[in-house]
């Protein structure tokens, strides 16, 4: 038997008043996830749960409910996934590009499959997966996306150099209500990247200093079949470098490219986009520049992140601010008889 609860509440404020046409706002809730589930076989899960949120500032009594409920197959080197089961399980897609942190907050899991190979000798892996994000009704539009990553690794320098991709197919088609607008809107995001990872480039005190450095190109195809019904294709290259000692980050991820990458936003928002909202701009240029402490207490079962980043839209500077506490338990139950020898 297998019992397990995660708690996270989370504070995300936003201060875009000088970017024009974007808003501003604050985030303050919390989420618990108790689940119970049991294993046979060593490889092998079921588990039921709920997302259970609440924003601060409500009367109302639980904001908002959301069922997880899969099966998972855990070998060495295969995981397999089937159900609605925590976004934690898949391994790619880290970019904000991909997922803005608001939107992983209240979007805990992924209704799909998700199949991952991995080799830790390597180290590589690559995996997919299907998340069903609307069920077709009368006032809900069908959407999903199909979702790609893989990565392989070489031990260099005393770090770990890489290469490999992420692959985002956004779907956002129609409901049953005739007076919808019939149509359907494609986002199909490709980044390949080469990445490096030194976890001691050097030492200040006792604790070392880590880098991390990634180069990705980033092509994009969208088409908005009831409008214009033609292809965009904006494109660029993003550069994230990070430098980490004894719990902090001082970091920098700049864009530069061609396009929004988000370019049928003002229409759709997020029913479509789900990463950072910043994307958007058309000037060319998105810099966020990040100062964070994170750190994992109590035998790694609390966790305490918080930073502010400032944030460049080829046009203005805004702020985010943000603080976030989770607690991760997990417990197994043996529910195996004992023998009694006579």
């Amino acid at each position: 038997l297998k019992l397990g609860v995660d708690f996270t509440t989370l504070f995300d404020n936003t201060e875009y008043a000088s970017m024009k046409g974007v808003d501003s706002g604050t985030l303050f809730g919390a989420r618990l996830t108790p689940a119970v589930g049991v294993a046979w076989q060593e490889r092998n899960t079921l588990m039921v749960g709920a997302d259970l949120y609440q924003d601060f500032g409500h009367d109302k009594f639980l904001s908002k409910a959301k069922l997880q409920l899969y099966y998972a197959y855990n070998a060495p080197k295969v995981k397999l996934y089937a159900g609605i089961f925590p976004r934690s399980a898949m391994a790619g897609l880290r970019s904000p590009l991909f997922f803005d942190p608001s939107y992983s907050y209240y979007n805990n899991s992924i209704s799909g499959v998700l199949a991952r190979y991995e080799d830790i000798a390597s180290p590589s892996y690559v995996e997919f997966a299907m998340d069903y994000t609307g069920m077709r009704s009368f006032d809900v539009r069908e959407a999903f996306a199909i979702m790609s990553s893989g990565k392989h690794s070489f031990d260099v320098a005393d770090g770990w150099l890489s290469y490999g991709y992420d692959f985002y197919m956004g779907h956002y088609a129609k409901d049953y209500n005739p007076d919808t607008v019939d149509g359907v809107v494609d986002n199909i995001v490709l980044t390949p990247y080469v990445e490096y990872k030194n976890y001691d480039l050097c030492r200040l005190g006792s604790s070392p200093i880590t880098l991390y450095a990634r180069l990705s190109y980033v092509q994009s195809l969208q088409r908005d079949r009831i409008m214009e019904n033609v292809w965009e294709h904006p494109f660029g290259s993003e550069l994230h470098i990070s430098l980490g000692w004894h719990g902090l980050e001082l970091s920098n991820r700049l864009y530069v490219g061609r396009g929004s990458l988000l370019t049928y936003y003002n229409r759709y928002g997020a029913d479509v986009y789900h990463g950072m909202s910043l994307y958007r701009t058309d000037k060319g240029v998105y810099d966020a520049i990040l100062l964070s402490y994170g750190g994992r207490f109590f035998n790694d079962t609390v966790g305490v992140k918080a930073g502010i980043t400032m944030e460049y839209n080829g046009a203005a500077w805004g702020t985010r601010q943000w603080l976030q506490v989770d607690v991760r338990l997990g417990h197994d139950v043996s529910l195996k008889r004992k023998q009694v020898i006579e």
